[in-house]
């Protein structure tokens, strides 16, 4: 039997990012799915506290430079973000989440709980124990691969 397995993941990792985003964004709000990802992620730098600045959303998210900083505008402007200018250099602004912000955060995550749980209904623990075993072991080769490719190249 022939498996196209790195289709398959590929296809669902497509289908969960739209439900996720579609979750996210909110009738009639005026942020998008990617704005609310990049919100949860500030929250969990923030709750860490480990330094968060504009170029480490570009990297994170794979966006331009004018797009991360178009967002961080309108984040700012709906007060769900603060960027604060580093006494050492004000080049560099520190993201962090408003109060407005950790709100919408615990909104988002309870709604990604719920995701999270229909998902998995039906299936038992040990279905779900033995699924994540595969996936980390699937990234697992997956990583060696590319460490192979880049050494060969």
């Amino acid at each position: 039997m022939e498996y196209k397995t790195s289709l398959k993941i590929r296809i669902l990792a497509n289908e969960l990012n739209r439900k996720v985003a579609e979750i996210l964004k909110e009738e009639g709000s005026p942020f998008s799915g990617t704005q609310m990802r990049i919100l949860n992620f500030i929250h969990r730098h923030n709750r860490q506290q480990i330094p968060l600045y504009q170029k480490d959303i570009e990297c994170e998210f794979d966006i331009r430079r004018s797009t991360a900083s178009g967002m961080m505008q309108t984040l700012e402007k709906h007060q769900l973000i603060e960027r604060k200018s580093l006494e050492q250099d004000n080049r560099y602004k520190e993201l962090f989440l408003t109060e407005l912000g950790e709100q919408k955060v615990c909104e988002n995550i309870s709604k990604l709980r719920k995701f999270d749980e229909q998902l998995l209904a039906g299936i038992s623990e040990e279905e779900q124990r033995l699924f994540f075993d595969l996936i980390d072991k699937i990234s697992t080769n997956s990583k060696e691969l590319v460490k192979e490719s880049r050494v060969t190249e």
